[in-house]
């Protein structure tokens, strides 16, 4: 197995353990906090408090992550990619641990200070995709960032899958609340030795963008980086693009439940099934971007992911959702693709990680402001997130036209070298 292989199948392993992790208490949380029978909280804590609490608990990571990733990639372009990416990784193993034994205690604190910290932790997203950038050569770095998409979509899938498994007492005696979290505190460890063993940095990944031909490296702040006239309108697209998909992703649920009173068993079907066209789209990125190039993908991606939306609320059966679920899908899968792209490509090497850390930033921003957002409207309207979802994604397709501009990555003597 050659360098490159071997370094993208330790960072592949990385994203999907990470989103893993970040969906595993979803199909936990909920039962723990809010069924006074578990004993997690004292019983006479009323209901009202409980979800208040719930939200905290599921809010602290994401908060984390927006915190840390452009840290964490801030000190991966000075330190090196390897040594924070197993420090972080180490990190959200110990997080994972507060967490459980918080829950097998009954400590809400530990519970809550472990979820900030392995969230903080967990910002290594950003240091991930800077090394598939370092390692890719020109030809084929979509395919690397659409493998990566892949790996994010199935840790979706098998995260809730564990953490529901892994907290059922009917299938082993043992399982509890608490077995998840131990879980994912030793699945980050497994990450963490396959990191340390498996992934070599290769000399050219190392050197490029740092020749004497580039001029000196300048170490810009986060907002320096942020406000880059060439990277705003991406970071924006960026935003308007995350909305959208989790507009989506949060309420096709919500959407059928108010309407057609489903089954968690139904819905738990649609996520199975929606999987299928966000991992093959990943898998043909690459191939889509040949003739109609990156700006062409990303275009295509948000038209599929406005029209999925739209035609969404339009079937009055069951039957006939799931193919505008499907468009949906699809569509998502290119846009996360694309608008990592965008800013991979828009910034240099020396500081791809702060520039991909500011991008999950942007991420979670957006995926809070959409739970909120599409709360509110959900209330007011069933398809009114869809609606405004299906103008964000609109909203991408102008500002890919109008603002975003691709840059080809240009290939250094040591990567020609080594293609």
């Amino acid at each position: 197995m050659s360098q490159e292989n071997k370094a993208m199948s330790a960072v592949f392993l990385t994203v999907l353990f990470g989103f893993a992790g970040f969906s595993l208490p979803y199909p936990v949380f909920g039962p723990m906090f809010l069924k006074p029978e578990l004993g997690f909280l004292d019983p006479s804590v009323p209901e009202q408090y409980r979800t208040i609490l719930l939200g905290v608990a599921m809010a602290l990571y994401p908060i984390g992550q927006f915190v840390g990733a452009p840290w964490l990639g801030r000190m991966s372009d000075k330190i090196g990619r390897k040594p924070v990416l197993l420090a972080s990784l180490l990190g959200a193993a110990s997080g994972y641990i507060v967490v459980a034994v918080g829950v097998a205690t009954a400590n809400l604190p530990m519970v809550l200070i472990g979820r900030f910290v392995s969230g903080l932790c967990e910002g290594n997203m950003a240091i991930a995709q800077s090394i598939a950038s370092d390692i890719s050569t020109p030809e084929n770095k979509v395919r690397n960032f659409g493998l990566l998409t892949v790996a994010i979509n199935v840790g979706w899938i098998i995260g809730p899958l564990m953490g529901g498994f892994f907290s059922d007492p009917t299938i082993h005696p043992s399982f509890n609340v608490s077995w998840p979290f131990f879980f994912a505190a030793g699945m980050y460890g497994f990450n963490l030795l396959v990191v340390a063993v498996v992934l070599r940095i290769p000399e050219y990944a190392r050197r490029r963008g740092r020749t004497p031909d580039d001029g000196p490296q300048t170490s810009r702040t986060i907002w320096q980086t942020l406000t880059d006239p060439g990277l705003l309108p991406a970071f924006v697209v960026s935003f308007f693009s995350y909305c959208a998909i989790f507009l989506f992703f949060c309420f096709f649920g919500v959407y059928l439940v108010q309407n057609h009173d489903v089954t968690s068993s139904f819905l738990g079907m649609c996520s199975a099934i929606i999987s299928i066209p966000l991992i093959i789209a990943g898998l043909t990125v690459e191939r889509a971007q040949r003739p109609i190039g990156l700006r062409g993908v990303a275009v295509l991606g948000h038209l599929f992911l406005g029209i999925g939306l739209l035609t969404f609320i339009l079937p009055d059966g069951l039957v006939w959702i799931f193919v505008p679920m499907c468009i949906a899908a699809f569509g998502i899968a290119w846009c996360e693709v694309t608008t990592s792209l965008f800013i991979s490509n828009g910034t240099g090497a020396h500081e791809q990680g702060q520039a991909l850390g500011i991008y999950r930033s942007v991420h979670v921003l957006a995926e809070t402001v959409a739970v909120l957002l599409g709360g509110v409207l959900a209330g007011m309207n069933s398809n009114a997130p869809f609606i405004v979802g299906c103008i964000a994604a609109f909203i991408c397709v102008a500002g890919i036209l109008a603002w975003v501009k691709t840059r080809s990555v240009t290939p250094t003597a040591e990567t020609v070298a080594v293609s």
